[in-house]
């Protein structure tokens, strides 16, 4: 398991696991969304390579299986 702090988690880098050499995907972290509480609910990935964005569950990027924090 990842662990992150959800304060700092806004342009954090992130690498999707699993793809290495050109087909590595990188992400950027452009957008933090709360709930009404103020809990982190999602975040937006912007891949760096094609500028596309993604929204997750904040809770996705917790998986070490398919994300890791960094630009490794």
């Amino acid at each position: 398991m990842s662990t992150f702090s959800t304060d700092t988690l806004l342009f954090s880098k992130w690498t999707r696991e699993g793809q290495q050499g050109p087909n590595a995907h990188f992400y950027l972290v452009v957008s933090c969304q709360r709930d009404a509480q103020g809990q982190l609910a999602r975040v937006v990935l912007q891949d760096i390579n094609t500028l596309q964005e993604q929204e997750l569950d904040c809770h996705e990027l917790e998986d070490a299986a398919r994300w890791h924090m960094g630009w490794n």
